[in-house]
């Protein structure tokens, strides 16, 4: 049996998504999960923006997706 954290993030890869959050460090990024880890019970997303990657973590304040 996974852990939900990893049921949750193996529902998500191959998705394209639009990631938003107006914290500290804002995000507006449109790209397409291949792949995550869980690094200290916080799932990181690895993120296809344009072909470049980059990690997005699900503990962002105010995060919010929109499938695309």
């Amino acid at each position: 049996m996974d852990s939900f954290k990893k049921y949750m993030a193996e529902q998500l890869v191959g998705k394209t998504l639009h990631f938003q959050c107006d914290c500290l460090i804002p995000l507006n990024h449109t790209g397409t999960i291949v792949g995550y880890e869980i690094s200290s019970n916080e799932i990181l997303f690895t993120v296809n923006v344009g072909g470049k990657i980059i990690k997005i973590g699900e503990n962002h304040p105010n995060l919010q997706v929109e499938p695309r």
